[in-house]
């Protein structure tokens, strides 16, 4: 390997350090106006009216938009889930903006278009909005059940040990604080019926997709642009309200619109996540082998099911079994409505939620039974000769998975060597130069490289180089140098000799982005597939010149792959 697996800096550290990054804020249009957000301050009410006529009056102003302007009459578009979408949840799609009562604060009632940022932000103050507050619900446990997953494996509600202990434990609600709020340039152009929306993370494809349906444009109309992204960690990039409203005023009005998030905005509207308690028993053997586990979750969905909001509900009722041998599962997750911000996916969801309540759980048990923890835990973790080890099925729908292959055992007492557990552990409890130590072991799993597929494209540029496209997203994780080495490695080419173009709708017929850990093992697989096409071709190309005799023939090489990973 000349790249893979060598020290290297990372390409796109040397532009941003310099800043000479490209965020969605640096960019500009001619003739761009400025948009802000009229947002609910109350959890739960009834809009009674909304006077906007003060607010169109003054000056700078170019347009205040409400549901009624959006709906036309009928009714205002919603967001569909991205991920794990069913008819039963469709009900409970939030709508792009408020049309007849508000459900969380942050909700938006009205968006002002300006010339300048500070002229819009005046206006919102001008409109007079006439809100019937109502009761609010914030304890999920009281909330509205919007479904309920069920993870069951072989006959845990009937299984029986010599030890048990049920416990109930929670985690508390929050978000993401990216270095960089989102934001949004979008520009009509009505003699071509083209929009072009810049500020795409995450996921553009499926982001114009829905923006498509919801604006009634075919999907090539619309290209989303993705610039620098000043951080991600999941809930950056989903389709939010503005993703609707922004290029719906730019078509309005014909004009380039611009939206800056404030940091206030971003702390209200951004989805937020992990917010659930559960009830949870565990069954062992005197030996501390795991006999069942059972119990049920609660998670507070927030106001809305919105993006991708389905799966920390999910999760953490299939994969809180972790790791480990249980032959018997039964796990049942509510998803509540209540009046507070929607919850979306934030780094791992539902999977580090499962990961705390099993992990605190077994560390009870352990202790309990006199077991070392780290004991306990290799005495249940699956053989190589047990793999594939299927895990609870998930309904609805139904949906199986497994542990595919490991040793996790080994992977288990590696970590404890390198760690070297034995002797830190003698820290446990000391108090050292004002501090408390705790040391402690646990072991998860981690699904990734989420298919079935990714685009990638090379085009060789006659000097020596290549330019990649990929349909994966970049959202800080180094994309385009491990790209830049998977490229460089498969061509036999110097990675100075290698761009990597990545994530906008310009690039590709078709992307699938970043999410579930899957742009690097998903977009790099890719990249590999179309270097030994265009390789192939290009030697049927030399081949077919030979055979014609000497002479010059210049040839461009584009090679498509679709890869599926299992």
């Amino acid at each position: 390997m000349k790249t893979i697996g060598k020290p290297v800096e990372r390409f796109e550290d040397l532009r941003l350090l310099r800043g000479r990054g490209s965020f969605v804020d640096d960019q500009h249009a001619e003739g761009m106006l400025h948009a802000a957000i009229l947002r609910s301050t109350v959890a739960h009410g009834r809009i009674r009216a909304i006077a906007v006529e003060k607010a169109r009056a003054m000056p700078g102003v170019h347009a205040v938009f409400t549901a009624q302007d959006v709906a036309k009459g009928g009714p205002v578009p919603t967001i569909p889930l991205r991920l794990a979408p069913l008819p039963e949840l469709v009900p409970y799609e939030q709508p792009v903006i408020a049309q007849r009562e508000v459900n969380y604060v942050g909700e938006p009632l009205a968006l002002v278009v300006a010339d300048s940022p500070a002229q819009a932000e005046d206006a919102l103050d001008a409109i007079e909005l006439d809100l019937e507050p109502l009761a609010a619900v914030v304890d999920c446990h009281q909330g509205r059940l919007a479904i309920t997953y069920t993870a069951a494996k072989g006959d845990a509600l009937g299984a029986q040990a010599p030890y048990r202990r049920k416990e109930r434990l929670a985690v508390q609600r929050h978000t993401a604080v990216c270095m960089e709020p989102r934001g949004l340039l979008a520009t009509w152009d009505g003699a071509r019926a083209k929009l072009t929306v810049s500020g795409a993370a995450k996921v553009p494809f499926s982001t114009r997709r829905m923006l498509a349906k919801n604006m009634d444009l075919p999907e090539e109309c619309i290209d989303m642009l993705e610039p620098d992204v000043g951080g991600g960690f999941g809930v950056r990039g989903e389709f939010y309200p503005e993703d609707f409203l922004i290029p719906f005023a730019a078509r309005r009005l014909g004009r380039p619109v611009k939206w800056t998030e404030d940091r206030r905005e971003n702390l209200l509207a951004l989805n937020h996540s992990r917010e659930m308690d559960c009830e949870i028993e565990i069954l062992c053997e005197r030996d501390g082998r795991i006999v069942a586990l059972r119990g049920t979750a609660w998670v507070d969905m927030g106001a809305y099911m919105r993006a991708n909001g389905s799966i920390p509900p999910r999760n953490v009722a299939q994969f809180l079994s972790g790791p480990y041998r249980v032959p018997n599962i039964h796990v049942q997750s509510h998803a509540l409505l209540t009046n507070k911000t929607p919850v979306g996916t934030y780094r791992g969801p539902g999977r580090f939620e499962a990961d705390f309540f099993r992990e605190r759980l077994i560390d009870m048990a352990a202790k309990d039974l006199g077991i070392d923890p780290v004991e306990f835990r290799r005495r249940n973790l699956p053989t190589p000769g047990e793999m594939p080890y299927a895990l609870a099925t998930i309904t609805p729908p139904e949906k199986k998975e497994q542990l595919d292959s490991g040793d996790y055992a080994a992977a288990l007492d590696r970590c404890v060597l390198e760690f070297d557990f034995e002797e830190k552990k003698k820290l446990q409890g000391k108090l050292i130069d004002g501090r408390y130590h705790g040391v402690a072991v646990s072991c998860f799993i981690e699904g990734g490289a989420a298919g079935p597929r990714e685009n990638a494209r090379i085009e060789l540029d006659g000097r020596g180089g290549a330019t990649v496209y990929v349909g994966s997203a970049n959202v800080g994780q180094g994309l385009e140098t491990v790209c830049a080495q998977i490229a460089a490695e498969a061509l036999d080419l110097p990675m100075e000799k290698i761009r990597v173009l990545h994530g906008s709708t310009t690039h590709l017929k078709e992307g699938f982005g970043a999410f579930h850990s899957r742009s690097v093992v998903m977009g790099g697989s890719a990249i590999l597939d179309a270097a030994q096409k265009l390789k192939a071709s290009g030697a049927r190309s030399a081949e077919g010149r030979s055979m014609r005799g000497p002479g010059t023939c210049k040839w461009w090489i584009t090679s498509w792959s679709r890869t599926s990973v299992a």
